[in-house]
């Protein structure tokens, strides 16, 4: 009899663990359609919005040339926050917040600082390199195009966007920003 009792208890056991398992496996498989689903429901959000240089919209894409002669595509950075600044050597004002940029770049791992010098503007290029050894700029910088001007808007300078990881742009800056401003404004933004 006692036996039976434990032969009965040990398959009481075995299905509570075999059900338990099931119910296991079951609800990972629903966690993973439902991030599937949200992915998706995601990219084609994405998809549809419409490119553009407003808050809400897609940033343009565009490739440039970087100070080192690669080849650099704003889309390269999805998946990132971007800080988009348009900047020139001459510009007061530019000179005013180059230390709260590289002082921002370097305290910050999950944001790319992208420069893009108004080309158009400058004199001389050799301008441009000892504007940024001046500064000790470590950031990435691009030679700009008077299309890429004319998409985002640059009428004055700096003139710079705040990007999210989607590429969707959240703000338009015109004028300085400060070190302690972008960090606020950054983590405000996923």
């Amino acid at each position: 009899m006692k036996k039976i009792i434990w032969a009965i208890l040990g398959l009481a056991l075995l299905w509570i663990i075999a059900d338990f398992s099931y119910g296991m496996i079951q609800e990972k498989q629903t966690q993973k359609q439902a991030e599937e689903q949200t992915q998706q429901i995601k990219e084609e959000k994405q998809a549809d919005l419409e490119e553009g240089n407003n808050a809400g919209q897609l940033a343009y894409d565009f490739e440039a040339e970087d100070m080192d002669g690669n080849a650099v595509k704003l889309s390269d950075y999805r998946g990132k926050k971007v800080f988009l600044n348009f900047w020139a050597s001459w510009c007061p004002p530019c000179k005013i917040e180059m230390p709260h940029l590289k002082a921002f770049s370097e305290e910050q791992e999950d944001v790319v600082i992208l420069g893009v010098n108004v080309t158009t503007s400058e004199t001389d290029l050799d301008n441009v390199t000892e504007f940024l050894n001046t500064y000790d700029i470590g950031y990435t910088n691009l030679y700009g195009s008077q299309k890429m001007f004319n998409l985002y808007r640059v009428q004055s300078l700096p003139t710079s966007y705040i990007i999210g990881k989607d590429g969707v742009i959240h703000e338009r800056i015109v004028g300085p920003v400060t070190q302690d401003g972008l960090t606020e404004k950054f983590a405000a933004i996923d």
